[in-house]
């Protein structure tokens, strides 16, 4: 008989060790995949919105170099046009150019360089013609972003952006060339030098494979293949994919990628992060599972069979007290004094996990809160003019298309005052442009101080012109508007010796419609609002002009 109740003992005993350890096993695997599953899909969002990010600034930053390039386009001097010396002269009298172009060329439409920034010698020597972008450019009378390509002038991988210049008969008659130097630090790798945890990097390609960006300069205009192997993941971005995968890399290792195509050209940003880097945590955990198990284990055996030999009773009511905490669901923690034993180490290492996993969910929600106020701030840049901290061209544009709708859907007005300060190319010539950009930031402060409604919107549009969108108003509401402006900007009395009132004025151009979609657009109102401005300067400046005074103009009336 006792011999039968050791064999029982022993049985039981390595039944409860049995059962401990594929339980454990069970469920630490288990954990580990569940984890390991959200941990992909948090960090390829994370590593996605870091893309969409960088796509939206690089996109911008290109917007910006575009504008740069149609306001020096548009500041150029008539006699300049047709002569090389004065156009060289008024190249280099831009020195803001280095802070966003690696060089500026003037090219005729022919093709021949009359004017260079950087190498003043090249001019006369170097010859465009017959290149893609030019071609480009003549083609569709508007700028282009080119393939990245090596530079024939100086011999350096760059991408260039263009900006044609009409003359009166809408024909090209000389084209602006900018490069960006790719292998130099640049604004493409103000994003892209950004470090993804200890492997990870950041890249990127055109949407034929070629590397535009990239940690390792030496890959910069080189297909992506060229390194060897195969990329299944960056086959499936040249396809069209936007978004996050795993997939090996071109040595075989499991990466992590994502990729977000850029709006302004046919790029695509890319991000690479091994995995077995970014899931180093999980692998750390899991040597600490199975060590955990390990333990666990044992002290089963040991406790099993110290039960099962003396503790029979006590066993019964343990049993009694986890039926009770299975009833009992939305319990967090384990309720009760904690014991002096094994029993009563892990429930206080159960309830400090579980505070740990409260504090853990709490700083999650505090990062998610500081990412959607840096999304915030990132939106609200893109539509506000760094000069004058007004709305910028994009965000009226996009007002006015709003405005538009909801004035033909109601039945109500609107009006647009477009503002053009007057001989301000030449108040920047006798006072230096850093006066100019002080100018225009006075300027958009004193409008913003005419008693304009909240709804009203007041952007930069571009160069000197400033644009107002005055929601529900009506033509006699909106030259009051401008009227009151005027007067402004006059009582201001900002020093101006080459205006004929010796001080600084602005002319301003009025329309007014009650929209209809099938009669009007947004477009109508605005260059309305443009040609009623024109007719102003032709009237002498420091004046206001209507559409009314537009169609008498042209015999409407």
């Amino acid at each position: 008989m006792p011999r039968l109740n050791l064999e029982l003992k022993t049985r039981l005993a390595l039944a409860v060790v049995a059962a401990v350890m594929i339980t454990a096993i069970v469920v630490t695997a288990i954990s580990l995949f569940v984890i390991r599953r959200d941990m992909r899909d948090e960090l390829g969002e994370q590593q996605f919105t870091a893309l969409k990010l960088t796509a939206a600034a690089l996109d911008a930053g290109f917007e910006d170099r575009r504008i740069a390039l149609r306001l020096l386009g548009e500041g150029i001097p008539d006699a300049a046009r047709h002569n090389p010396a004065l156009m060289q002269r008024y190249l280099e009298q831009h020195l803001s150019l280095n802070a966003q172009f690696f060089n500026v060329s003037v090219a005729e439409a022919g093709g021949a360089v009359i004017a260079n920034y950087a190498d003043p010698s090249q001019v006369g020597r170097f010859s465009m013609a017959g290149r893609d972008y030019l071609n480009d450019t003549l083609k569709g009378k508007k700028g282009v972003i080119s393939k990245p390509l090596q530079s024939r002038m100086s011999n350096r991988s760059v991408v260039l952006m263009t900006e044609p210049l009409l003359n009166t008969r809408g024909e090209v008659e000389l084209v602006l060339v900018a490069s960006i130097d790719l292998k130099e630090h640049n604004f493409l790798g103000q994003f892209t030098d950004v470090k993804l945890g200890k492997s990870g990097f950041i890249f990127i390609i055109t949407g034929d494979g070629v590397i535009v960006e990239h940690p390792d300069k030496e890959r910069i205009l080189k297909h992506m293949d060229d390194a060897g192997g195969q990329s299944p993941a960056n086959n499936q971005a040249l396809k069209g994919f936007e978004g996050s995968m795993e997939s090996p890399d071109r040595a075989g290792e499991n990466a992590l990628y994502s990729y977000k195509r850029m709006a302004s050209t046919n790029w695509i940003i890319g991000a690479h992060y091994l995995t077995r880097d970014a899931y180093a945590p999980i692998a750390e955990m899991q040597e600490r599972a199975i060590i955990a198990a390990a333990v666990l284990t044992l002290l089963a055996g040991l406790l099993s069979w110290w039960f099962v030999n003396r503790l029979f009773q006590p066993l019964a009511r343990l049993h009694a007290h986890i039926q009770r905490i299975r009833q009992d669901k939305s319990l967090d923690q384990l309720p009760g004094e904690m014991r002096h034993d094994e029993l009563g180490d892990l429930h206080g290492a159960f309830n400090a996990l579980m505070q740990e996993r409260k504090s853990i969910e709490a700083e999650l929600d505090e990062a998610r809160v500081n990412l959607e106020e840096m999304n915030k701030t990132l939106a609200r840049l893109a539509l506000e003019d760094a000069l004058t901290g007004l709305a910028n061209r994009r965000q009226f544009e996009r007002g006015l298309q709003e405005e538009f709708n909801r004035a033909a859907r109601t039945n109500l007005s609107l009006a647009v005052i477009m503002i053009d300060v007057d001989y301000f190319k030449q108040y920047n010539d006798l006072y230096g442009h850093m006066a100019g950009d002080k100018v225009l930031r006075r300027l958009g402060s004193a409008i913003r101080d005419t008693n304009l409604r909240p709804e009203d919107l007041l952007a930069r549009y571009g160069g000197e012109e400033i644009a107002v969108l005055l929601p529900g108003a009506k033509l006699e509401g909106a030259v009051m508007v401008a009227e009151r402006i005027r007067k402004s900007i006059a009582a201001l009395d900002i020093e101006h010796s080459a205006s004929a009132s010796g001080h600084l004025t602005i002319s301003l151009g009025v329309s007014a419609v009650a929209p209809e979609r099938q009669v009007h657009s947004p477009e109508d109102v605005l260059r309305e609002a443009d040609e009623a401005l024109y007719l102003a300067k032709a009237a002498g400046r420091d004046c206001i002009r209507t559409i009314e005074d537009l169609k008498k103009s042209k015999g409407q009336a």
